[in-house]
């Protein structure tokens, strides 16, 4: 099937006359790929493989633009600085047509992003998540990390208040669950900048999937900017004992992997790294570039593809947008939980 497809994309290249494509992926090293399209020649193919029937329209013109140009279009678009102006100068292409090309290209990248990223479903996957984050630190039964972490965008005028964050600049707070293998497992990107993270928590569909159960009886941990309930666990606000000392040490260590992924999602996709400045598109299709980098992260992880050489070893951490703390009394939900993780793990 992919000699076949190989084949067949030789035949489509031979046949575009309507600019001479620049962007042929059986021509061009994987180094060059790797640096300026995040994936290698392999991963790019099986990408436009499985886009394909997404990304194609049907279409009366003899000289459509061939799939893997749109893919490398988005992906150029996505892991870099680039402007579209400079993607067009580079693929032949107008400025509006690669305009066109990245946004159905990222709402393709956004819906796949919606469907298959996701939580552990049955107990064979819960295990596996659990026993991998207690090898970090000997945590016990955690399914996730999660936080909030913000994407600089162009706010609508009659609304710059509300995406304005508590750094003063304007952004989305997009939510972030991962696992201990820097895989994203869950997102929320619809709530602008000066929503703040124990909100978003609060409102999300993933903490009522939580209070219905159904994930047994683990838990994600949290910062002090997320409430302690019985699924979410927190730091203690004042150690008072070594066991007390200990969880937090563990807790902050094993947390230490949300970090991780999002340095290593923001420096592979530079589009939604503070560095590049703020995004000038309307908030949803912010949201929506976001999710797709989310998308293209995960599958990155699984299909181990080096961070390009441009990339490797980049310590620049994004300023964290601190939110307020969470006061949690004696009395919150989730005190006993971590009381007993506190005697069973950490006496």
């Amino acid at each position: 099937m992919e000699l076949l497809y190989v084949y067949l994309l030789g035949r489509q290249l031979k046949r575009e006359r309507t600019y001479r494509d620049p962007l042929d992926p059986l021509h061009v090293s994987d180094e060059h790929l790797l640096k300026y399209y995040r994936m290698p020649r392999q991963e790019i193919i099986t990408l436009c493989q499985e886009l394909s029937p997404h990304i194609q329209r049907p279409t009366r013109r003899n000289h459509a633009i061939p799939t893997h140009t749109q893919v490398l279009a988005t992906l150029r678009f996505l892991g870099s600085k680039s402007l579209q102006g400079d993607i067009a100068d580079d693929t032949g292409l107008t400025q509006s047509t690669v305009s066109r090309i990245v946004s159905h290209v990222t709402h393709v990248l956004y819906d796949k992003g919606r469907t298959e990223v996701k939580m552990p479903a049955n107990d064979v996957d819960i295990n596996k998540a659990t026993t991998a984050f207690s090898k970090i630190s000997g945590f016990p039964r955690v399914i996730g990390v999660v936080d909030g972490t913000h994407i600089a965008i162009k706010p609508p005028e009659n609304e710059y208040n509300s995406y304005v964050n508590n750094k003063g600049f304007t952004s989305l707070n997009l939510q972030v669950v991962c696992n201990a293998d820097q895989m994203i497992t869950g997102f929320c990107v619809k709530f602008p900048g000066s929503a703040e993270d124990e909100y978003v928590w609060h409102v999300c569909s993933m903490r009522r999937r939580f209070e219905a159960g159904h994930f047994k009886d683990t838990y994600l941990l949290g910062d002090r900017g997320y409430p302690l309930e019985p699924f979410l666990m927190t730091p203690f606000d004042e150690p008072a004992t070594e066991g007390e000392r200990q969880y937090n040490t563990s807790h902050s260590s094993t947390r230490e992997v949300m970090e991780q992924t999002l340095q290593t999602m923001k420096s592979r996709f530079r589009r939604i790294h503070q560095s590049s400045g703020a995004l000038q598109y309307e908030p949803i299709k912010c949201a929506k570039i976001a999710a797709a980098c989310m998308w293209l992260h995960n599958r990155c992880v699984q299909r181990r593809i080096p961070l390009p050489e441009d990339v490797e070893g980049d310590t620049a951490v994004e300023e964290d947008v601190d939110d307020n703390e969470v006061e949690n009394e004696d009395d919150a939900p989730g005190y006993e939980t971590r009381r007993d993780i506190v005697e069973e793990c950490f006496p």
